[in-house]
């Protein structure tokens, strides 16, 4: 059984399962002694029974003491508490190389930095006589920023024979227990013969690794096991060039010796492949492939220009944009900006070295739509942002009910031109339309437009273009998912939770009857889970689904970061706004998102750096200026947080969200009178439209009024307000010290305080 919250094993507190296995599970923990945060992993008793496991356990201890090194995972403890082992590891945020490949093959750039840090990380081991004999995508760990980390010396043994190093059965996944030792399919010859592995083993692993990361594929995995031992023992992969191309032959030739059949054939020791990689960053392998195309090619969508006197028609202009950043985003080894850093540019002057400076894109497309009675004329343009140089351009003259004959026609003739360009591969499969439905699509770029906004009359006018989206056309998958999510969304901003949620939870249904395995709808589902049913960690699970079906839908990635963040995981939460981050980079929303995980993490001061960042995209973005303030009160500057929310309650003419948010400000301030003004207002407004309790428990709770702060929290966790999942915010820091706070926290399902 697993280990509860509270559980002590010596001076460590278990706070929470990170994840388990054959060995045992691993759990977030809290060194008591040091106050820090470290990860756990525990050894069943009932394994602990079995002298092999027990042994293959401590052995892994003790290989790890051994080393110190920045790409080896760090171990500060092990001990034994009633029959429990117990391992005592650094805390690691982020993910591993396996979940970063299922986004595909790698930059080259990255990919050197990574397999760098590897040999540096082998290099270390090998030096102590150390063989991993496990190295795979799995047992490596990319850190939040960029540090790699070589986890699960389980297998490993001393290559001069000591005790230590007796061949113990995997219990890995596509593992033979007893017959082979590592994993099938990165394992070396002689390990899939069953001989002693030396140091050039790890080698050839490490060369199965890079290989992946370079091509996208897998060097030697196969249908069956049988087949995939074949493969390592007999057979060279394709060389990484003839399936990518722009990779280097130096690059081949690095690859290809790593995965050579006999170990005197391949390099001798890690840290001479290291030196091998190190030389191949110094010459520039990303044009050293003989080839005028661009490594990383990359691109921005801007909204088409309306020529047309009727502004109804920039919605049109934005699907346009649109849809041919879904066609784009298809191509194989391309980057596209994502929509909301792109639109960041419309209706300016264009300087194309900016947009690319802003975007980190090499080209631009760029575009016009022109509208006469049911006649259309969209013209596009592709610049290179270099020298503002025309690289292709075309017009095109249609019936207005063709237009998404045009967006095909757009998307097939860029795509076209890039394939020559960036050497593309096979024009991908033409984009699933949402709906063929041309007033349906417009709605729905309504209600995207609004459900950014993030205020209660936005997002009501949002739900009600998703719905009348969703009438048009019943099957329209996005529409049904897009009205789910304003409706979780209008939970937390003002509409009565019950009525939010029964919505949000009748359009989610349709949703997953339509299309259950699409990211949009597991993203809803996340959102539903997370702001309507209180269940932090079905949201988690959901919205992980959705990224690992779309590892670019930036939403699914924000909201798996709030996910983790109510619930406590503040630096996991801050990895998943990292790679949002990346993904949208000039987006309000993202970036205010980002810094109110920082703050709900309680990363005051990180948190006021972010939310200005997100204040220079735009000055009056709502979550950004509730954000300010929240961090603002934490770091002691009462004033400057009280102007950011009187500014919010004037732009949203004091809608009840931002009003409690402004009377916390003055309470929280000393001002006493207007805190108390504040409450009053929202107490009679109470008696015609919902009032969140849980603000005004903010605002009592500021006035010193602790037992009727509990109360109205109390009323808020009764009716499933979605601002007690949020009950990491400052609003109420300063209950934190009473119990009840706690025991709130503990019903919550959030985690320690």
């Amino acid at each position: 059984m697993p280990l509860e919250p509270g559980t002590r094993l010596g001076p460590y507190e278990v706070t929470a399962l990170l994840g388990g296995g054959g060995m045992g599970e691993v759990y977030r923990a809290r060194d008591s002694r040091l106050s820090r945060e470290v990860a756990l992993k525990v050894l069943p008793a009932g394994l602990a029974e079995g002298p092999k496991a027990l042994a293959r356990f401590k052995q892994e201890a003790r290989v790890v003491a051994t080393l110190s090194h920045p790409n080896v995972l760090a171990l500060y403890d092990f001990g034994e508490e009633e029959g429990l082992f117990y391992a005592v590891t650094e805390l690691l945020a982020g993910d591993t190389l396996q979940a970063h490949l299922r986004e595909g093959a790698m930059p080259l750039r990255k990919a050197l930095e990574y397999a760098s840090q590897i040999t540096a990380g082998l290099a270390a081991a090998h030096d102590k006589g150390i063989v991993h004999r496990d190295l795979k995508p799995a047992n490596v760990f990319i850190t939040g920023d960029g540090r790699v980390k070589i986890l699960d010396f389980g297998l490993a043994h001393w290559d001069e024979g000591a005790e230590d190093g007796e061949d113990l059965p995997t219990l890995e996944r596509h593992t033979t227990p007893g017959t082979v030792m590592g994993t099938l399919g990165y394992m070396s010859p002689e390990q899939a013969r069953g001989q002693r592995a030396d140091h050039r083993s790890d080698i050839f692993s490490f060369g199965a690794v890079l290989y992946e990361m370079i091509a996208g594929q897998r060097a030697f995995v196969r249908d069956t096991g049988a087949d995939s031992l074949s493969a390592i023992l007999s057979h060279d992969p394709p060389e990484p060039s003839r399936l990518r191309p722009g990779v280097p032959p130096s690059l081949d030739r690095v690859v290809r010796r790593c995965l050579e059949k006999r170990p005197g054939e391949r390099f001798q020791s890690a840290r001479d492949l290291g030196f091998a990689l190190e030389g191949l960053s110094h010459s520039g392998v990303s044009t050293s492939a003989g080839s005028a195309r661009d490594e990383d090619p990359s691109i921005a969508v801007l909204p088409f220009a309306n020529m047309s006197p009727d502004p109804e028609q920039e919605y049109f202009c934005e699907g346009i944009a649109e849809e041919i950043i879904n066609a784009l985003t298809r191509l194989a080894n391309v980057r596209v900006a994502s929509r909301t850093s792109a639109f960041q540019f419309k209706g300016r002057s264009q300087d194309m070295r900016k947009v690319g400076q802003g975007l980190n894109v090499k080209t631009v497309l760029e575009g016009s739509v022109r509208t006469a009675g049911k006649r259309l004329r969209v013209t596009a343009q592709l610049v290179g942002v270099a020298d503002g140089s025309t690289l292709w351009s075309e017009r095109y003259d249609r019936e207005m009910e063709d237009v998404f004959a045009i967006q095909d026609d757009i998307s097939a003739s860029i795509v076209s031109a890039l394939r020559g360009r960036w050497a593309a591969g096979d024009s991908p499969a033409p984009t699933r339309r949402p709906t063929e439905d041309l007033e349906a699509y417009q709605l729905f770029l309504k209600g995207q437009h609004n459900w950014y906004k993030r205020e209660r009359g936005s997002l009501e006018r949002a739900a009600h273009f998703f719905e009348r989206a969703a009438e048009r056309d019943p099957s329209f998958v996005a529409a049904q998912s897009g009205a789910a999510n304003a409706y979780a969304s209008l939970n937390l901003y003002g509409m009565e939770p019950r009525a939010a949620s029964a919505k949000a939870h009748s359009a989610v249904r349709r949703a997953v009857a339509l299309a259950p395995d699409e990211a949009e709808v597991r993203t809803a589902l996340g959102i539903v889970g997370l702001c309507c049913d209180f269940d932090p960690v079905r949201s988690e699970a959901e919205l992980r689904r959705a990224v690992t079906l779309n590892p670019s839908h930036v939403i699914a990635r924000c909201y798996l970061g709030f996910a983790l963040a109510c619930s406590g995981q503040a630096d996991e939460a801050v990895v998943a706004f990292q790679r949002a981050q990346e993904l949208d980079p000039l987006s309000p929303y993202v970036q205010a998102a980002a810094g109110q995980c920082l703050l709900l993490g309680r990363r005051y001061r990180e948190a006021e750096i972010q939310l200005e960042k997100a204040r220079d995209i735009d000055a009056d973005f709502l979550l950004s200026l509730y954000g300010l303030a929240g961090a603002r009160v934490a770091l002691g500057r009462h004033e400057e947080a009280v102007s950011a929310l009187e500014r919010a309650a004037v732009l949203t003419g004091r809608a009840s969200f931002f009003l409690g948010w402004l009377g916390w400000g003055y309470g929280s301030a000393g001002r006493r009178a207007d805190a108390e003004a504040v409450l009053r207002e929202l107490q009679e407004r109470s008696t015609t439209e919902y009032v969140a309790p849980p603000f005004l428990g903010a605002i009592l709770a500021a006035l010193g009024e602790v037992d009727q702060a509990f109360e109205c929290l109390e009323r808020g966790l009764a009716e499933r307000n979605a601002m007690m999942m949020w009950f990491r915010w400052p609003l109420w820091e300063s209950l934190r010290t009473d119990p009840r706070h706690g025991e709130l926290m503990r019903r919550l399902g959030l985690g320690s305080p």
